[in-house]
């Protein structure tokens, strides 16, 4: 008993602050606590950019517990998936399924724990003209190991990429679809950023002004 509780302490004692506080905050993500999900400033942003719109298509990727489940019905038919808490499935497998059987919204909402990175550019397949809201770590205030380095050099490229570069790249994502991509709101919640992009499928010969012969 003694050795465990002496091998415990030891391990505490070499873990930095940060890694310490990014524990904490797995803990309270598990937990439902609002100071890491962050539902109030979540809805507040919703009701500010889907004000008074209704009868929507809307995607929910990593729904959770539903946090935000239950403010979208408001809104419209909400298909909403999570693997852990409403037992639907991997919402990164689910995705690619919607895709094969060019499933169409006019809401999605990327709202993983980590990074989304893994969704992009395809997601943007999922919608033709409509919003896309991204959950987005800061990776300046995250534990950037070897691993998530090169993640994020492989997608933005850089190991540690600014929020400038991050929306930068995600509008570029979009182009990889003919979407015309624009930033309409983001909110900063201390760890994470909640992005709001507004999307348009475009023509590609109008986009760059090119005729076809």
């Amino acid at each position: 008993m003694f050795k465990q509780k002496h091998l415990f302490e030891k391990e505490v004692v070499n873990k930095t602050y940060r890694a310490i506080r990014h524990d904490v905050v797995r803990k309270r993500q598990k937990e439902n606590c609002s100071s890491a999900h962050h539902p109030d400033e979540k809805i507040s942003q919703l009701q500010r950019i889907l004000k008074n719109k209704t009868g929507l298509k809307i995607l929910e990727l990593f729904s959770g517990q539903g946090n935000l489940t239950n403010y979208y019905k408001n809104h419209g038919d909400v298909l909403a998936y999570d693997k852990k808490h409403l037992k639907t499935g991997d919402s990164f497998l689910i995705f690619h399924s919607l895709i094969f059987e060019k499933k169409k919204y006019d809401v999605i909402d990327l709202d993983p724990y980590g990074f989304p990175n893994r969704f992009f550019p395809d997601i943007f397949l999922l919608i033709d003209c409509g919003l896309l809201f991204v959950t987005m770590p800061k990776p300046s205030v995250n534990i950037l190991n070897g691993i998530t380095q090169t993640h994020l050099i492989s997608y933005y490229g850089e190991p540690n990429p600014s929020k400038k570069t991050i929306v930068e790249k995600i509008v570029l994502f979009g182009l990889c679809h003919w979407r015309q991509v624009e930033l309409i709101d983001d909110i900063d919640l201390k760890s994470i950023w909640r992005f709001v992009f507004n999307v348009k499928k475009v023509k590609a010969t109008e986009y760059t002004g090119v005729k076809n012969r």
